[in-house]
């Protein structure tokens, strides 16, 4: 079906690439960030891609199981570099995976709906819940032109001593790391207390991004 409206013109509905992110993209964007912001996703570390036709899609012109994946992880990259803050002179080793580092141990992932070219998404990450050697977190992907949730990745991610081969407990590591355990711990309350509200007052959209069933 052919697109109506600002979106009719090829040039408007690609100008989420323009350095001014699109005026017809505008309010899609402001609805999808406020949406996630309200179910508790972390505001700093959510990421924006356009749709590149000829690199994101397949063959069968829809965006592809690995642009997903790729998206994905790119956020919670952004959600890695977070933890410099809190970690201080202790950030590099674990960008550098020489001290106490990250590894991602199993996600999941659900593709929900089809995204072609062009369009926007948004990716957030919101951590779920927090022990002293790994976080749970659930990672989505939105469609501005759809409004609507279209993949969603859960799983984990343990921290590993990459010095002596074995996970870490950052709390038996002390220190700035034992700081970053409360930081993450008190991001989950604060995600899942803003998640749960979300979903209680707006139960129709709740639904709408489960995605159709299968």
């Amino acid at each position: 079906m052919a697109s109506k409206g600002p979106m009719a013109d090829p040039l408007e509905a690609s100008s989420y690439f323009h350095p001014s992110g699109g005026a017809v993209y505008a309010p899609l964007r402001e609805k999808v960030v406020a949406q996630a912001t309200a179910m508790g996703y972390d505001v700093p570390t959510m990421t924006e891609h356009g749709v590149v036709w000829a690199d994101d899609q397949d063959p069968f012109g829809h965006v592809g199981g690995a642009t997903y994946i790729h998206l994905l992880f790119k956020c919670n990259f952004r959600l890695f570099e977070s933890f410099a803050k809190t970690l201080k002179h202790k950030y590099e080793g674990l960008f550098r995976a020489t001290e106490v580092g990250v590894m991602t141990k199993t996600y999941s992932t659900d593709l929900k709906r089809q995204v072609t070219y062009p369009d926007c998404l948004l990716i957030a990450v919101r951590i779920t819940e927090v022990k002293p050697d790994r976080y749970f977190c659930v990672t989505s992907i939105w469609s501005y032109r759809q409004q609507a949730v279209v993949a969603e990745t859960s799983g984990y991610v343990v921290f590993f001593d990459f010095r002596n081969g074995k996970v870490a407990n950052l709390l038996e590591h002390g220190d700035v790391y034992a700081d970053l355990h409360a930081d993450l711990v008190e991001r989950s309350k604060t995600s899942t207390a803003l998640y749960e509200k979300w979903v209680q007052d707006n139960p129709k959209l709740a639904r709408k991004n489960q995605g159709p069933k299968l």
